[in-house]
């Protein structure tokens, strides 16, 4: 085995039953405990919720924060640490706690609080994410442009998501269909990486603050930079709620560092996916 890569998953991955495979673990029966006791009831919810109850940012965030975590104790486990991580959008929490950033209770606060305040934003602006393949980014960038929408998550040379809001929905996808590109609505409750969220991110910065943070164990590429984590730890992360996830250029990134395998961490197969269309 060559360099390996962590993929931590995010939002739009989650399904009812996740992580009940490795909750027997040591490491993992841990982790539960930890998050049982700041949140009650969080992982029943994970293992027996519905797929519309995991759909909603508040529950979402916190149960994915707990799969992608267990996944990557149970991956460790098999094959040993990895030279580096990342994690897609709210996969950088989970990310950052495996690397020691924050320990298990600071990283659980910290997503519990990141998803409330994107709750509340859920409420407040009413919007969707739409991903946009068939299309270059410069495309996709070009026609946003007069229309309210925001690209947010650089996936690949042919895809790209957009943050839009709810009147902008029909609008924005009959000029991607018109362009030759197709427009598919994701499974998230709102508009997120995008300036509108500059107040929540700013929010969640003061809190992220008030927690310790310790230098970390690998590697972790930041969504904001698509360079390891340097700096200012939580500006950095705060301010990836209003910025777009440049997943494509992360990638690019760790081969150029030696990587050469990528293993993704959480429920489903999205992550590696993308990086094999590239």
């Amino acid at each position: 085995m060559g360099r390996v890569a962590f993929l931590f998953a995010g939002q739009g991955a989650q399904v009812p039953g996740m992580a009940a495979d490795v909750k027997d673990l040591p490491k993992v029966r841990h982790l539960f405990e930890v998050a049982e006791g700041i949140r009650p009831g969080i992982v029943d919810k994970m293992l027996c919720g519905t797929q519309e109850e995991l759909n909603r940012t508040l529950l979402t965030q916190p149960t994915m924060f707990l799969a992608d975590l267990a996944y990557a104790y149970a991956k460790e486990e098999e094959i040993g640490t990895p030279a580096c991580a990342c994690g897609f959008s709210v996969g950088e929490v989970p990310a950052l706690t495996f690397a020691g950033v924050f320990s298990e209770e600071d990283g659980f606060r910290a997503i519990c609080k990141r998803a409330e305040l994107m709750e509340a934003y859920t409420q407040r602006v009413q919007g969707c994410m739409i991903a946009v393949v068939k299309l270059t980014r410069d495309k996709v960038e070009a026609l946003c442009d007069g229309v309210s929408t925001h690209p947010a998550n650089y996936n690949g040379a042919l895809q790209t998501v957009v943050a839009c809001r709810a009147e902008a929905e029909a609008e924005f996808s009959a000029k991607v269909k018109e362009a030759g590109g197709r427009a598919m609505k994701l499974r998230v409750s709102g508009m997120f990486h995008c300036p509108e969220l500059a107040e929540e991110a700013a929010a969640f910065e003061a809190f992220l603050r008030t927690l310790p943070m310790g230098a970390p164990r690998l590697d972790v590429y930041a969504n904001l930079t698509a360079q390891p984590y340097a700096g200012d730890f939580a500006a950095t992360l705060a301010a990836q709620m209003r910025s777009p996830v440049r997943f494509t250029d992360t990638v690019a990134n760790m081969r150029a560092a030696g990587v050469d395998e990528f293993i993704e961490v959480g429920p489903g197969k999205v992550l590696t996916g993308l990086v094999q269309r590239g």
